[in-house]
């Protein structure tokens, strides 16, 4: 019986690990350009006619969102565990680097 039930239960916890760990989100501070930026692309995507909008911040200051006098809230998140991206270096379709 035991043999049955202990790989059942290490089945069922690491499934919810991996449900917790892709699904976990935390907030990210952008700048108030950004959420200006977004503001007017949430206007212009759903004809909102509202012309002011109110930063969200978190205690420290930091601006995190953004909310429409309509009562669109928007906040930005991802997810905490995610890869970096990779950076590629653009050779411009050159063999050799440019040299004065």
């Amino acid at each position: 019986m035991l043999s049955i039930i202990l790989p059942t239960l290490y089945i069922a916890f690491a499934a919810y690990f991996l449900w917790l760990i892709s699904s976990a989100k935390h907030v990210t501070p952008i700048t108030l350009e950004e959420a200006k930026v977004l503001w007017s692309i949430h206007r212009q995507k759903d004809n909102c006619r509202c012309r002011k909008w109110v930063p969200v911040t978190r205690r420290n200051g930091s601006v995190i969102g953004f909310k429409c006098e309509c009562g669109y809230k928007y906040t930005q998140k991802k997810p905490v565990v995610s890869r970096a991206p990779k950076t590629v270096l653009a050779t411009n379709g050159l063999k050799k680097p440019f040299q004065s």
